[in-house]
């Protein structure tokens, strides 16, 4: 089965890097249609990314991740789904038709997984492998890399799974009520990728968030879909 897929670049201060990822995409065999939300940039994200002819929708103030990426989904709601991958160039493009393949093979949603490699920081590798296994416990289905955001989400996944979160911690919250859902879920394996690019993840702040998210979905009764 044949699936009209879009690509959704959350992009903040990254005029550094977007370029280079939505070159990767348009060199791709079937290229994606893109959509780049950018997230209240000061610098010229969004100008670079309409130069590499991605289309942008942009806030006017920085509002966090999980509000990028929720208008996102909201724009793209024609595609049959979504592959999302971040704007720092930390998730190659051709890795896109891995995770358009799952989806055509049945799955609802694809995870990108990296390799624990010493190229992620020590601090990285410890915090990904002990959410990750949380994850995994709570949604009951294996999450082996819940930070990653190189993830391919059907509408269906979208239109039913109930989410509040407003920054990083969207990612975890979608990722564990789709899978208690019963979307069906699949991993494919990405290059472990860590370069000049700077995270805009917030140890004092979005670090509690998500951890405040993963304690409130290890309590909560099962999710009833939205709608």
């Amino acid at each position: 089965m044949s699936l009209r897929i879009a690509a959704l670049v959350p992009a903040y201060q990254a005029a550094a890097h977007v370029g280079e990822v939505l070159l990767g995409l348009q060199a791709l065999p079937s290229p994606p249609h893109v959509l780049v939300v950018d997230d209240g940039s000061r610098d010229a994200t969004a100008q670079v990314a309409r130069q590499f002819g991605a289309r942008v929708l942009a806030f006017a103030a920085n509002r966090g991740k999980g509000h990028a990426l929720l208008a996102g989904f909201e724009a793209l709601a024609d595609f049959d789904g979504v592959v999302t991958l971040d704007a720092d160039g930390q998730h190659p493009p051709e890795c896109f038709p891995s995770f358009v393949a799952a989806a055509e093979a049945g799955a609802d949603l694809v995870f990108g997984v990296r390799k624990l490699t010493p190229d992620m920081p020590p601090s990285r590798r410890f915090a990904n492998a002990f959410s990750s296994a949380w994850c995994s416990a709570i949604a009951g289905a294996p999450i082996h890399d819940s930070q990653c955001g190189y993830r391919l989400y059907r509408r269906r996944v979208v239109q039913a799974t109930p989410v509040r979160a407003s920054r990083y911690e969207v990612e975890t919250e979608m990722a564990v009520r789709a899978a208690r859902l019963g979307f069906r879920v699949a991993e494919v394996p990405i290059p472990t990728v860590y370069g000049d690019e700077t995270s805009h993840l917030s140890p004092t702040r979005d670090v509690p968030r998500i951890v405040g998210m993963m304690l409130r979905l290890s309590f909560e009764p099962k999710p009833q879909p939205k709608g």
